[in-house]
């Protein structure tokens, strides 16, 4: 067997993790932690991460925390009504 395959990427909602989910920030900054203890906070996304192979689970709680942050804006639940 050929050891330079992959198994197929998963299928249906993944997205690629790009630059614009990043948004300047490093991807450990924002990786699930699962604070729910099960990573079923309803925050958790899963990317398919082409730099490092496999899937990345990205906190999008802590994302817009960091970008609010960053602003100057006050962090809110309300504002993390936004697509990718």
């Amino acid at each position: 067997m050929d050891e330079t395959r992959r198994p197929p990427a998963p299928r249906g909602r993944m997205r690629m993790l790009t630059d614009e989910v990043l948004d300047g920030f490093e991807l450990g900054q924002m990786r699930c932690l699962s604070c729910s203890g099960y990573g079923n906070c309803g925050y958790k996304s899963y990317f398919l991460n082409p730099a490092e192979g496999g899937v990345a689970s990205v906190c999008m709680r802590r994302r817009k925390q960091l970008q609010c942050r960053r602003d100057g804006i006050e962090y809110s639940d309300d504002l993390l009504a936004e697509t990718l």
